[in-house]
């Protein structure tokens, strides 16, 4: 299970209360308090979006997001889980209009063309990246969060916006779906 240092947290709360109360380091107190959750944000934002430069442009809107709204954080949940719940909400808006987008602009007769366009590169990824991915979205969502960002159920539930038990159900239902995926690929490639 994830523990948080005590004296990490209360570094956060404080640096949080002097950045509400609108020191005149505010800024820089912001960006120190941010530093260590860069690189996991943007990792779920390319979870979300499966590329590096959109994920780039979201994580930048969930910063400026996060330090424009930090006033409304109220300290019910852990301060990650506020940011992600901000990714993950900028990733849905991002993708909504990505849709809008290519609905509105993309005909019939462009949609050749546009398959000609550079596309942004895709990683080769692993077995388990891809057994997740082969997954529902809400599964590929827990999983990730629970296990590469290590986010405990209780932080979980604060971004999903879901009771402690859901939370739960949805875990090990999604568990239990990738350890399915896994023996039936095993089993395929023993037929094979």
């Amino acid at each position: 299970m994830h523990s948080v240092d005590s004296t990490c947290v209360n570094s956060e709360r404080e640096q949080i209360a002097k950045i509400q109360a609108g020191h005149p380091l505010a800024r820089n107190y912001f960006d120190q308090l941010v530093a260590c959750y860069l690189s996991p944000l943007h990792r779920r934002c390319m979870a979300w979006l499966g590329c590096p430069y959109d994920a780039d442009d979201v994580l930048q809107e969930t910063l400026v997001r996060s330090y424009r709204y930090i006033h409304a954080y109220r300290g019910e949940a852990a301060f990650r889980s506020w940011l992600y719940a901000i990714a993950d909400n900028q990733c849905r808006s991002y993708l909504k209009k990505r849709a809008t987008h290519a609905q509105r602009f993309v005909s019939d007769e462009t949609q050749e063309e546009a398959g000609s366009e550079e596309k942004c590169p895709v990683t080769t990824e692993d077995g388990i990246s891809q057994t997740v991915k082969s997954l529902a979205k809400t599964a590929q969502e827990i999983l990730v969060l629970r296990f590469e960002h290590d986010l405990s159920l209780e932080e979980i539930s604060n971004v999903l916006g879901l009771g402690l038990s859901a939370t739960k159900m949805r875990l090990y239902r999604a568990i239990d779906a990738a350890e399915k995926h896994v023996v039936r690929e095993e089993g395929l490639l023993a037929i094979a």
